[in-house]
């Protein structure tokens, strides 16, 4: 038997799945649109001072920021397996030996299991464009049956950084990162509220004096109420504590490419510095399916048999795409 859309959207609600730190932190706003193209605008904000005139003589009118209308196909994702008849009658893994669940309550939880790692497939994408976006300012994509396509959203040279000689963290001596925190915030377009880095930079940071003296961890999560940290984002990211304003994020999270090896999302010696001012956007594309109505969704799972050979599929559906509107608000560096 199978179950219908609205069936499947209600258990992958249920799910305990994957959460993409990086998503909640910097992406936090999801746009669902109503075609496959996703359009936004990137505005020129206008820092000028205002001018100075006589009380008696008329106001100058200010030149109109410019405004520029950028389109993105997203990339299609559509994760799919097989649920087999010998999926339900064979005693699942964790199951008590000899066997306790019914046919009937095997191919549920084969579903169930099924859509969770369709879910943790889609999500970790989705943090690897997150991640791209945030370390490169573009996101390549590119796949077995996707010409490689470059999304490069422009972000100024300057705001990435490489440290050298005296300054990298590997110089204990020398080396000022609590000053470089504030050097990089200086570079960004906006305040800088969160850096992320992960558990190998950590370790070089927290060596410093200087860290030892600034870093306030007596204040918690209460302070951050914008992001909840969730039961498997807890073996991942961690909040360490303030250092002036700066909450300091590690993150661990990880994947697997194509060849099979493990994949870190933040690198070994480098730092993320960003705020809400990046205005991120989780955006989707239309689920082109006529059984999805061409309706504008983040996800649409479905199910459905093949006669001969006698299987089902279950497939879970998405175009998404990690967008930074607020490009030069982001600061990556190397310190190491």
């Amino acid at each position: 038997m199978s179950f219908d859309t609205s069936t499947l959207l209600g258990v992958r609600q249920n799910q305990d799945y994957f959460v993409p730190f990086l998503v909640q932190l910097f992406f936090p706003d999801v746009v669902n649109s109503e075609s496959e193209y996703i359009d936004f605008d990137e505005m020129e904000i206008d820092e000028t001072l205002a001018p100075l005139v006589s009380p008696y003589v008329s106001g100058n009118v200010s030149a109109e920021p410019g405004k520029v209308l950028r389109r993105i196909k997203p990339a299609y994702v559509k994760p799919k397996d097989i649920i087999r008849p010998d999926h339900v009658i064979k005693r699942k893994a964790g199951e008590q030996l000899g066997g306790v669940m019914s046919p009937a309550q095997r191919y549920d939880a084969t579903v169930v299991d099924l859509l969770n790692k369709q879910e943790r497939q889609i999500s970790r994408r989705e943090e690897w464009m997150a991640a791209e976006a945030l370390l490169n300012g573009r996101v390549t994509l590119e796949g077995e049956n996707y010409p490689a396509v470059v999304v490069d959203y422009g972000r100024n040279a300057a705001n990435t950084i490489t440290l050298g000689g005296t300054d990298v963290w590997t110089d204990t001596v020398n080396a000022t990162p609590t000053d470089d925190l504030d050097d990089w915030n200086a570079i960004s377009d906006a305040p800088i509220t969160d850096y992320v880095m992960n558990s190998v930079t950590w370790k070089l940071f927290k060596k410093f004096q200087s860290v030892k003296d600034f870093l306030d961890n007596t204040k918690g999560l209460s302070d951050r109420s914008k992001l909840e940290l969730g039961p498997d984002n807890e073996k991942w990211a961690s909040f360490k504590g303030y250092i002036g304003t700066y909450a300091i994020w590690v993150y661990d999270g990880w994947y697997k490419n194509a060849a099979g090896t493990k994949v870190k999302f933040i690198p070994d010696n480098v730092v993320v510095g960003g705020s809400s001012a990046i205005d991120g956007v989780m955006a989707y594309g239309a689920i082109l399916d006529k059984k999805a109505g061409f309706q504008a969704l983040s996800r649409f799972p479905k199910m459905w048999e093949e006669e001969d050979p006698a299987v089902e599929y279950a497939m879970t559906q998405s175009a998404p795409m990690a967008i930074t509107p607020g490009k030069n608000n982001v600061v990556v560096a190397t310190v190491g």
